[in-house]
């Protein structure tokens, strides 16, 4: 597996992960009209840290057409 354990920049544990998704609509751009950006948001889940809660990393998933 390539994927590396992301840790909270605080306390040092790992965090959890969720998917979110972006319209990109509006944007002037043709490619992007009805297309949406998806990105995997990475969270602290330690309740006794500051940053509890708190999006810390975000990265793009590449867009997949449907099939």
């Amino acid at each position: 597996m390539s994927d590396q354990v992301k840790t909270c920049i605080n306390c040092g544990k790992p965090l959890q992960d969720r998917v979110e998704e972006e319209e990109r609509t509006g944007t002037g751009v043709s490619r992007s009209n009805g297309e949406c950006s998806t990105y995997r948001v990475w969270f602290c889940i330690n309740p006794d840290c500051v940053m509890y809660k708190t999006d810390l990393y975000k990265e793009p998933i590449a867009d997949q057409p449907e099939s």
